[in-house]
């Protein structure tokens, strides 16, 4: 529900920014087509833009520090293949993260609740107007479907739908037919459905329903803008529309006929041609993709590690080698030197042990510097059910991308107190054995989170994974 969150504050983001822009360069122009597809491409983006990764410069590698680097306040504990970063939290804490991380969670599920249920409510009622004292319906040789009724409700569409009075079809049937088969033929209602996906994902966001006016506001144009290019008098539609505005609707969900600020709509049509040229107004948005992918978009950053360099206690140095695993101490003073993932790793192998616990043995158990026992996040079976689980994600990768043979990746992944995996990152290796690796760790059963003073906290692993067949 966090990264939900967390997507939905990325997403909101990137679509403000690249909106705001539209609405003082190109919403009073006349390239009615080019500014719904910039409007659809915005709330494309929005959803998009969020989920995509991308690996980060050297250079930028400072900018997770914060976030991805083991620094001297966590415990380092390498093993033969695995290592394992502990981040100890305070009870009371975690007690108040958690209690305001699931009011949020909370009022955000319920108005994404309310929306859609807003939205289905509309569309049931549609559905019924439609079939509810309907005098007569024709089916078109388009595949439009024409619905008469006797009331006195204002046209609209739905789909592939059209809704009008018996009155409206006798008096000015044509130019309303036409209007609502514009809407039809450039599926509007496509439009909406994915304008009402992304609403439902920001109800909160003020910038979401702006938009949502003025792809609306688009619609009309274009639609108004087809039915003229027929051979309908202007003058003579622009009183339709005048009358037509005093008629309400409560389908709001559809493209009505008399949608929209009716001056609006005829201040468009009297509105010259715009200037071609005016289109490269519409190269806003790619600058600002640029910027929004940096910001919004999940980077791949190769950590930075802190290794402390410290005299080791005597009481500590027995453990050095016990079980076959290597400690690094923490001592009270230290002096730390940053070094790069790949002299980390280098390290790792130096400094290997005889052999590695099997299933049967007892998990780590540290003494951290206060003196309470803590122990290690276990895969449920152990060690060697760790190593068959890898192994076959490794077969099942090698048999559908050969490329990644013989490759050697480091991935780092939290598992939380509820024994779930998350925030897989990557320590070493290319981007396509990352890619497999994330897919193995993905598909992982729930862990035995690790343990601290008798609570389960959340604990990082690092897994480093071959790609071969032994």
């Amino acid at each position: 529900m966090y990264e939900l969150l967390v997507y939905t504050l990325k997403s909101a983001f990137v679509l403000t920014l690249l909106y705001l822009p539209y609405t003082l360069m190109l919403r009073h122009e006349r390239f009615f087509r080019l500014n719904r597809l910039t409007l659809l491409s915005i709330l494309v983006l929005a959803l998009v833009q969020p989920l995509c990764k991308f690996t980060s410069p050297d250079g930028l590698a400072q900018m997770g520090d914060a976030a991805t680097a083991i620094t001297h306040t966590q415990e380092l504990v390498y093993h033969t293949e695995t290592f394992i970063t502990s981040h100890p939290v305070s009870t009371s804490e975690a007690s108040d993260t958690l209690d305001w991380r699931i009011w949020i969670a909370f009022i955000y599920i319920i108005g994404v609740v309310t929306v859609v249920l807003v939205r289905l409510i509309q569309m049931v009622h549609i559905r019924q107007a439609m079939r509810c004292g309907c005098l007569w319906r024709q089916k078109e040789s388009n595949g439009t479907t024409v619905y008469c009724h006797v009331g006195k409700i204002a046209p609209f569409s739905w789909m592939r739908s059209i809704y009008i009075c018996e009155k409206d079809y006798k008096q000015n049937g044509r130019a309303i037919l036409l209007h609502e088969q514009a809407h039809i033929n450039c599926h509007h209602s496509l439009d909406i459905l994915l304008l009402t996906f992304v609403e439902a994902l920001q109800w909160w966001n003020p910038f979401v329903y702006k938009l949502g006016n003025s792809l609306r506001d688009v619609h009309e144009y274009e639609a108004d803008h087809r039915v003229l290019l027929q051979g309908i008098s202007q003058t003579d539609y622009q009183a339709l529309l005048v009358r037509k505005a005093l008629n309400n609707t409560s389908f709001a969900f559809a493209n009505n006929f008399n949608r929209s600020h009716v001056m609006k709509r005829i201040k468009m049509m009297k509105h010259p041609k715009s200037n071609p040229w005016m289109r490269g107004k519409v190269l806003y948005l790619f600058p600002l993709m640029a910027f929004t992918m940096m910001i919004s978009a999940t980077p791949v950053i190769k950590p930075v590690f802190t290794i402390v360099e410290a005299e080791i206690e005597p009481d500590r140095q027995e453990s050095l080698t016990q079980d076959g695993i290597a400690h690094v101490a923490m001592p009270k003073d230290t002096r730390s030197t940053s070094i790069d993932s790949d002299k980390v790793q280098e390290d790792i192998v130096g400094m290997r042990a005889t052999e590695v616990c099997d299933s049967s043995s007892v998990p780590l158990v540290e003494e951290p510097s206060n003196g309470s026992p803590r122990l290690r996040p276990e895969f449920p079976g152990g060690m060697s059910a760790l190593r068959s689980f890898v192994q076959k994600g490794v077969t099942k990768a090698l048999e559908n991308e050969t490329s990644v043979a013989g490759q050697r990746v480091v991935v780092q992944f939290l598992v939380r107190k509820d024994g779930s995996v998350d925030d897989i990152g990557l320590l070493s290796g290319t981007d396509e054995a990352y890619y497999e690796a994330v897919k193995i760790v993905e598909q992982m059963p729930r862990w035995i989170p690790g343990r601290s003073d008798g609570k389960e906290v959340d604990g990082y692993f690092v897994l480093p994974i071959i790609f071969n067949n032994n």
